[in-house]
């Protein structure tokens, strides 16, 4: 009950206090940062109760009618008997501990100062102007916010290059030289209006007048100007805007300037406005014609010269039977050909020099006059033309009338850069008319060597029977062939074949002629590479051999040239070759034929004067077939394919032939003589 109790008294306090603050004083003020409330006698007792008959009697304590409380909180306690006449106590000392915390609760807290992102902004800037040959006089007037709240604030307002004739400014603001910029001093905050009278000195020169200053601080601003005249000129540098009035003999001009932009005026009596005049054109050609089997492939390079007045569009004549392809130009959004006229249509019109390339052909057979585009309205006009050939053609210039025949070094380097063919003939023309005729005509071509083989290798093992077993090497550059035709020994039997290390099926034709299928060259930095053609093929003879006699080899023939034929012939071991000596002696050896005998090979070369020069060939060609196989094999077995290759056995007593330069038809074949074979079991 005793804690009920002080709960009770608790809430009766609270609303005490906030009766007390309702109330309505005689008179309240607030100073030295205390709140006070100041009540009469009679309102005091009637909210409290103090000093009421039947209540306590002792000053010090406070008494308060329940019901009363009961009122103030909006509550209600039933079943409790007698509540209606219950009073409730509360001594002095607890009532003010109530009563000071209840004034400090309801105060509101102080937040703290957030500074300002800037001192100040300029809301408004004009400079009002009045513009004259002995001087200009402006106004000022801006437009303050100033944030920043506590403390002396500093403002550029004008800069020191002017005179400041009258001031307008508020009270507590005061305007301070610094030497460099006018600025303002003030203590206050909030917005505020700016007026400032200023002079500034006028420049002349060549007939304009000027006047220019720095707008302190950047800010944007707004110019009204006015110049007495009517014929006056006025130019604002670096004006977004710019709008002209004239009225009252005077002048006005409005403009408006970017922050960070001075003010640069410049006025001059404005010139009498002169009626335009007509366009006049001048142009210059350059035109490049390419002759090809049956057609002229042309380019020209026009140049115009605009003056006085823009055009929109440029036109051309085009000559019959002239199919314009491109026109390429500065801004040339479309053109067009309608009947025999070139139209072109620049974005927008164009003044002064402005060039055009224009690409077209036309059909030629024997003579033909060389078309060239010529520019409609133009005043003058001259050319340059030059003539390349594109095909195996004679070119010759007919009679030409209206035009010079000029020597190609003299035509124009932009000619020159148009093509990597060297130029036949050039001209040069000023008048009006002018015809150039050619003469096109087309001689038969020449046939030109499309493969050859760089070397031959064969390496041909002799049994003593009388059977051969031979490889030959072939290196191979190809232009465009298909194949390689080779005529085979009589009775020779291909065992396998490859191209470039990959094994391939030869074809035979019609004449007995196998077909090797050929790749084509990579093309290497100067030249096309060659690559290795592989054959093995065995020989049987109707008869067997005898084991003296004399053997007669023959080696395949080739339908291209071979530069150099070499031969290692692996004769039987026991043998002995050569005839004794005298007046029918062999050759050493024992060998004859259109393959000589040498202790090494040779192979031509272009250094040093083109000396024969000793060189490894059989095993350079050998090195490159083993590079070969080793990549087909790679290939083939990546692939999942096993190729059959043959390979030769090497046994017995080794002699080397040569022949530098088989040509097509050429036969290959060498003779030996031997004798101490062994026979055949």
């Amino acid at each position: 009950m005793k804690r009920a109790k002080v709960m009770v008294m608790a809430v009766c306090v609270l609303g005490l206090t906030a009766s007390l603050f309702a109330a309505k004083p005689d008179k309240a003020k607030a100073g030295d940062g205390e709140s006070k409330v100041i009540l009469s006698w009679a309102e005091f007792v009637k909210i409290t109760g103090y000093g009421k008959p039947g209540v306590v009697k002792d000053p010090n304590v406070l008494t308060v009618p329940w019901k009363d409380v009961q009122e103030l909180l909006g509550v209600e306690l039933k079943d409790l008997d007698g509540m209606d006449k219950t009073m409730v106590n509360l001594p002095w000392k607890e009532f003010k501990v109530l009563l000071e915390w209840s004034v400090r609760r309801q105060k509101p807290k102080e937040k703290p100062e957030i500074p300002p992102p800037a001192d100040y902004i300029i809301t408004s800037s004009q400079y009002v102007g009045t513009l004259s040959a002995d001087g200009a006089e402006f106004t000022r007037n801006v437009k303050l916010d100033i944030l920043r709240k506590k403390g002396w604030k500093r403002i550029p307002i004008l800069p020191a290059g002017v005179a400041v004739k009258k001031v307008t400014l508020p009270l507590g603001v005061y305007l301070h030289s610094t030497g460099s910029v006018y600025e303002l001093l003030t203590e206050k905050s909030g917005r505020m209006d700016i007026a400032l009278e200023f002079s500034v000195a006028v420049r002349k020169s060549t007939g304009a007048s000027s006047v220019s200053f720095v707008s302190t601080p950047h800010c944007s601003s707004v110019l009204d100007l006015t110049v007495a005249g009517k014929d006056v000129d006025v130019k604002v540098a670096g004006a977004q805007s710019l709008v002209t009035l004239v009225a009252d003999g005077k002048t006005t001009v409005a403009a408006a300037i970017a922050s960070g932009v001075g003010v640069n005026i410049t006025w001059q009596r404005a010139l009498p406005k002169v009626k335009a005049a007509p366009t006049k054109l001048y142009a210059e050609t350059r035109t490049l014609v390419a002759v090809a089997e049956g057609i002229l492939i042309c380019t020209e390079s026009v140049d115009f010269n605009i003056l006085h007045t823009a055009v929109k569009e440029l036109k051309l004549t085009v000559p019959e039977g002239v199919s314009v392809l491109e026109v390429v130009g500065r801004n040339v959004y479309d053109w067009r050909v309608d009947k025999g006229q070139l139209v072109v249509l620049p974005r927008g019109e164009v003044i002064g020099p402005y060039n055009l390339r224009i690409s077209y052909e036309m059909q030629s057979a024997g003579a033909v006059e060389i078309p060239v585009l010529r520019a409609d309205g133009v005043e003058r006009e001259k050319g340059f033309v030059g003539v390349i050939a594109l095909a195996n053609v004679e070119i010759k210039a007919g009679k030409v009338s209206g035009a010079t025949v000029i020597d190609v070094k003299r035509l124009p380097s932009s000619i020159s850069a148009m093509t990597n063919q060297p130029i036949l003939l050039g001209f040069r023309y000023v008048s009006d008319k002018f015809s150039i005729p050619l003469t096109v005509k087309k001689h038969g071509e020449v046939s030109v060597l499309v493969t050859i083989v760089d070397s031959a290798m064969y390496t041909i093992m002799q049994l003593p029977d009388g059977r051969r077993m031979t490889r030959a090497i072939y290196t191979v550059r190809n232009n465009r062939n298909q194949f390689l035709r080779v005529k085979m020994p009589a009775g020779a039997d291909i065992w396998s074949a490859s191209v470039g290390g990959k094994m391939v099926a030869p074809a035979v034709d019609e004449k007995k002629n196998v077909l090797i299928p050929l790749i084509r060259s990579a093309v290497g930095a100067r030249e096309l590479a060659s690559f290795p053609v592989e054959l093995v093929y065995v020989e049987t003879p109707e008869k067997t051999a005898p084991t003296s006699g004399k053997m007669h080899v023959e080696l395949p023939k080739l339908n291209t040239p071979a530069m150099h034929v070499m031969a290692n012939y692996y004769a039987p071991a026991e043998g002995k070759y050569g005839r004794p000596g005298g007046l029918f002696a062999a050759p050493k050896g024992g060998f004859t034929g259109t393959l000589r005998p040498v202790e090494e090979f040779t192979s031509m070369s272009a250094d040093r004067g083109g000396k024969v020069v000793v060189r490894d060939a059989a095993r350079r060609a050998q090195r490159m077939q083993k590079q070969f196989n080793v990549k087909m094999t790679t290939e083939a077995q990546a692939a999942g394919v096993t190729p059959i290759r043959v390979r030769l056995p090497i046994n017995g007593k080794i002699f080397k032939l040569e022949k530098i330069l088989a040509l097509p038809g050429d036969d290959l074949y060498f003779d030996v003589v031997y004798s101490d074979w062994k026979a055949s079991e």
